[in-house]
């Protein structure tokens, strides 16, 4: 570009004098102009006069840096430095206005914040209060309070709440840089300088200052001298409004996002270059003017480039010390920050530190999908970008990891995974199917993984689009219960009962998956779709008929099933399973018509267990022996049946038969001659239920029979007898409701009862037998008939008890008789008076007739 001279103006009319500085006011088109102690106003673009006045014995002037100048703004106030006052002024585009004076002399220098101003008069430094004109008094200029040379006092904004000035005994002599905040505290270390700076400025994080030809740069947060630039004379340091920028080619080209695999192509790839193009734009307000090479900007070197070549020299300490002292003040300050981080997680990763690794992973907020493929390329899902200075230091692993590995990533992968849902997620979709699909793998391969870390993810909430690929994994690692569960949290009843029934049949083992039957009836009771209800309830009816069966009669049951289709279907499964769906018809829904046929597949069952399972037969055997053995009193056979069952080598034969006794003793109605009829030819091993059949025959004398001598069960025969031909014991099923039996029937089963008991072969049981049953039921039997049967050889003793009972209950029968003709005949006395009485008094009654 060319340019030309568009106005050319003469600040002192009477001789020139140099230029301490220009404010620029841009707000009210005007240029402040400080030269020789006063002050000058000028238009702006075209640098005109204006004819406003000017401010004398000016030492310097400020704004106020916290003021961002506001467009439309039409007024501005500036704060001026005079050797008297602190005078703050208004400008106007063509008014000027004091609006307050502040006694304070001799102010060579200050710079203000808010209300805050930090002055320098020829001594001391000084806080100042604007609005309540307090003074904080700071300390003097000279650290050497005998020395009679003056030094300038130097000035510069740090932050928001610091300021930088300096201090020293004289210009050859160390000096020092302090930063203090608004409340007048150091607050951070010390800058030393080798002499007295004839000019400071700051470009944070960085302080300048020229020292004799020198130009030296400090840190200041470290506050370590980090360059320094020699002059063949004392250059000139000076600040401007308008910073400069320059891209460092460099730090684009480390800065810029790529994707994680170089095959992929995407327009992307030019955007994110322009982004990086902008982030490594250095820019910079501080310029320096020397006789050896004119005006230069100062452009700090990105911290990131000296950062990377620490990384290349393995310097962690230098770096990690860094990142500590970095404040994120900047957008690119954040991203240099990030990069930095990102490098030193892969550092430790390679290094086997995989804690530090992790750190790293969450602090500088690594795409999971990059942490993903250092463990399994295939299960990163979409497109990760990554810095490419990063990537320069990416490599994928070939062995094996150790377990410390898998247990940190499973530990970050599952912190990912509680921000699902979160709206700052960037490409959410495929971060959250790739952390979902690797998390489940490293549990998978996990030694240390426990089954509820796995039941916890598959009872989540996992996405559709991971679900295909879960199934797969979980089926290829044969975790089939977690595949069910999984069912089950998508409502996918099919599948978890298809699942189950592979487990159940041996087709898949699982050894996770306990009492799948029984998890299965439960499961299908709970379940509202009748299909699937129908399908696993009959399949399960023929692998366990118990829990199958329960499907269809449990009362909380959410589907209706049609009970003939049922029925039908159940009939079709037979065995065990319709004969259970037969006692819920007859005992729970009270379908006697189905009774009968209860009752003869029960018969047919029996009997198939006498005919067809030898050790069964023998068992029955046995028991029976065993039972005989026993001396009275003893409890029932039945009792003593059900008491085996549980050691039995045959339980389920001797379950069986104990529910047929209980069903053929119960009330309902059935075919007996024709159960007789089948089980006749096994009399010998049916023996109870023999005695049942008789008794509903009314066959008392075959009934009592058996049990007296087949059985020797004496008390279920005196029970027969009481109960009037029924045989009382406890059960599961409805037994007959034993109503009230007549005397006479009682007597009758009773004497047959005598007749058995005196036939005993055992003198001993015969008699104990007859003397309790006189004793307990005499009452019921006819003396005579007694003393008729008893053999004659028996001692009156053993008889006396019933005999002294019996006459007793003749003599109170003879009483009663007495008692109740007397009360006969008086009541006769008394109705033949009372006749008379009524004839007398209504006298007679004559008929007519026609």
């Amino acid at each position: 570009p060319s340019y030309m001279f568009a106005s050319r103006q003469v600040v002192h009319q009477t001789r020139p004098h140099p230029i301490e500085r220009i404010l620029l006011l841009p707000n009210v088109s005007q240029a402040l102009v400080l030269s020789h102690n006063s002050i000058a106003f000028f238009t702006i673009p075209e640098f005109s006069p204006v004819g406003v006045g000017r401010l004398k014995e000016v030492n310097s002037m400020t704004l106020d840096l916290d003021k961002v100048p506001i467009s439309g703004v039409e007024e501005v106030l500036v704060t001026v430095f005079t050797k008297k006052l602190i005078r703050i002024v208004r400008v106007k585009e063509r008014e000027l206005r004091l609006i307050k004076d502040i006694d304070y002399p001799s102010a060579l220098v200050g710079i203000q914040r808010s209300s805050i101003a930090l002055v320098a008069n020829e001594t001391t430094y000084d806080l100042i209060d604007l609005n309540s004109v307090r003074k904080i008094p700071l300390f003097a200029i000279s650290n050497d309070p005998e020395s009679n040379i003056k030094l300038r006092p130097h000035v510069a904004p740090v932050t928001a709440e610091e300021f930088l000035v300096t201090s020293g005994s004289s210009t050859d002599e160390p000096a020092v840089g302090l930063v203090v905040n608004l409340d007048g505290d150091i607050s951070r270390g010390t800058i030393a300088w080798n002499g007295y700076p004839s000019v400071v400025a700051v470009e944070y994080p960085y302080c300048a200052a020229i020292i004799g030809n020198e130009l030296q740069f400090h840190s200041l947060k470290s506050q370590q001298l980090l360059q320094t630039i020699p002059f063949s004379s004392p250059p000139k340091l000076s600040t401007v409004s308008i910073t400069y920028s320059m891209p460092f080619p460099l730090l684009t080209e480390k800065f810029t996002l790529v994707p994680l695999f170089d095959e992929f192509e995407s327009p992307r790839k030019e955007e994110e270059k322009q982004i990086a193009n902008r982030l490594a734009t250095v820019s910079s307000s501080l310029f320096v003017f020397s006789s050896d090479f004119g005006v230069q900007c100062l452009v700090p070197t990105p911290s990131l480039l000296r950062l990377d070549e620490l990384f290349k020299k393995e310097k962690i300490d230098e770096i990690l010390e860094h990142i500590e002292r970095e404040d994120e003040t900047t957008e690119r300050a954040f991203y240099e920050l990030t990069y930095i981080r990102q490098k030193l997680s892969l550092y430790y990763f390679y290094k086997g530190d995989y804690i530090e690794a992790e750190r790293y992973w969450n602090e500088s907020g690594f795409d999971p999908r990059i942490v993903i493929a250092l463990f399994n390329k295939d299960d990163v899902k979409g497109v990760p970008w990554i810095y490419a200075g990063v990537k320069e230091s990416l490599t994928f692993p070939s062995e094996e990891f150790p377990i410390e590995a898998l247990m940190v990533v499973k530990h970050y992968l599952a912190g990912w995974l509680e921000k699902k849902g979160f709206e700052s997620v960037s490409d959410a979709t495929d971060v959250f199917h790739s952390v979902e699909i690797a998390y489940l793998r490293v549990l998978l391969n996990s030694p240390m993984t426990t089954k509820e870390e796995i039941y916890n993810f598959t009872d989540s909430s996992i996405d559709d689009q991971s679900f295909a690929e879960t199934v797969k994994l979980l089926e290829n690692a044969r975790k089939y219960f977690a595949l069910s569960r999984l069912y089950q949290t998508r409502k996918m009843v099919a599948e978890v009962c298809a699942t189950w029934k592979k487990m159940i049949s041996g087709e898949w083992e699982d050894p996770e998956f306990s009492d799948g039957e029984h998890k299965l009836m439960e499961y299908l009771i709970r379940c509202k779709d009748e299909s699937v209800v129908w399908e696993y309830g009959l399949w399960l009816a023929r692998q366990n008929p118990i829990n199958g069966i329960r499907v269809f009669i449990d009362e909380h049951r959410r589907t209706h099933i049609d009970p003939r289709n049922l029925k039908d279907e159940i009939r079709k499964i037979g065995g065990e399973a319709w004969r259970l769906y037969l006692e819920n018809l007859v005992f729970v829904q009270k379908h006697f018509e189905y009774a009968n046929e209860l009752v003869l597949l029960y018969t047919n069952d029996v009997i198939e267990v006498v005919e067809s399972n030898e050790g069964a037969r023998q068992e029955i055997i046995e028991s029976y022996e065993l039972y005989r053995m026993l001396a009275p009193p003893k409890i029932p056979y039945t009792r003593f049946l059900e008491g085996r069952a549980s050691e039995s080598r045959y339980k389920e034969a001797v379950t069986m038969r104990l529910k047929f006794l209980n069903i053929l003793q119960s009330d309902v109605e059935y075919d007996v001659q024709e159960v007789l009829r089948r089980i006749k030819a096994h009399e010998d091993f049916l023996v109870t239920e023999m005695v049942i059949l008789y008794g509903k025959l009314s066959l008392h004398h075959s009934a009592l029979h058996i049990l007296c001598h087949s059985l020797a069960d004496y008390d279920t025969a005196f029970a027969y007898c009481l109960y009037g031909g029924h045989l009382i014991h406890s059960t599961e099923m409805p037994l007959t409701t034993v109503t009230s039996v007549k005397r006479e029937q009682q007597s009758e089963l009773f004497k047959l009862l005598l007749v058995e008991f005196l036939k005993l072969k055992s003198t001993d049981e015969r008699i104990k037998c007859t003397k309790r049953l006189l004793e307990g039921w005499g009452h019921l039997l006819d003396p005579q008939f007694v003393l008729q049967i008893i053999p004659d050889s028996w001692s009156v003793e053993l008889v006396s008890s019933f005999l002294i009972s019996s006459f007793r209950e003749l003599t109170k029968t003879k009483r009663e008789s007495l008692l109740m003709r007397g009360l006969s005949r008086e009541e006769n006395f008394r109705t033949v008076s009372e006749l008379v009485d009524y004839i007398e008094r209504e006298g007679p009654i004559i008929e007519r007739r026609l």
